[in-house]
């Protein structure tokens, strides 16, 4: 079983979660029917939602989605929870607060970009699906050598986080440029 994990309230602004049913169909005509995605957080529109239901209804794949219906903080997810992907939604490559937090809690972390018009920004991350075509691919990738693919995604995560964080040279440094000077 793939677990694939969405944590984000179920609201207007937040409507990407057609793409993720897509990619559930596109896998299951690949013959892979083993993806589950749990979506984690509040409902705050019920016509999303209800899209949601209904999408996944018309796609055949209402047995491999399930909602929490409420926000959990990610200190009391479970483990199982833990140890699926986490997918977080992108504009482009831009990582945001959350993508970085949830790396630096040790999750195997997705980043899918939802704008269109950023789908030809390429990078060599295994990480980062720009398009709908390389989420799948990555899933499909998941499920045949699966501890391979883990060891490429918590990797590609490391060095991720490692470029957002300063050692105490570069803090100095930060420091330095950004005081008035005496």
């Amino acid at each position: 079983m793939i677990n694939l994990n969405v944590i984000s309230r179920i609201s207007d602004d937040k409507n990407y979660f057609p793409d993720l049913l897509e990619t559930l169909y596109l896998l299951k005509n690949n013959g892979i029917t083993d993806v589950h995605i749990l979506f984690i957080g509040a409902v705050y529109s019920p016509k999303v939602y209800q899209n949601i239901l209904d999408t996944a209804s018309r796609l055949n794949v209402s047995s491999n989605i399930a909602f929490t219906e409420r926000s959990i903080p990610m200190n009391e997810l479970n483990d199982e929870i833990k140890s699926g992907y986490f997918i977080n939604f992108t504009i482009g490559e831009f990582t945001g607060y959350s993508g970085l937090e949830s790396i630096k809690n040790g999750f195997k972390t997705i980043f899918y970009n939802v704008d269109k018009s950023l789908k030809n920004e390429h990078n060599d991350l295994i990480t980062y699906c720009h398009t709908l075509d390389e989420l799948t691919a990555l899933i499909i990738n998941i499920s045949r050598e699966q501890a391979l693919i883990n060891k490429e995604i918590t990797a590609c995560n490391h060095d991720m986080l490692n470029r957002f964080v300063l050692n105490s040279t570069k803090k100095q440094q930060l420091l330095s440029m950004m005081l008035p000077k005496h």
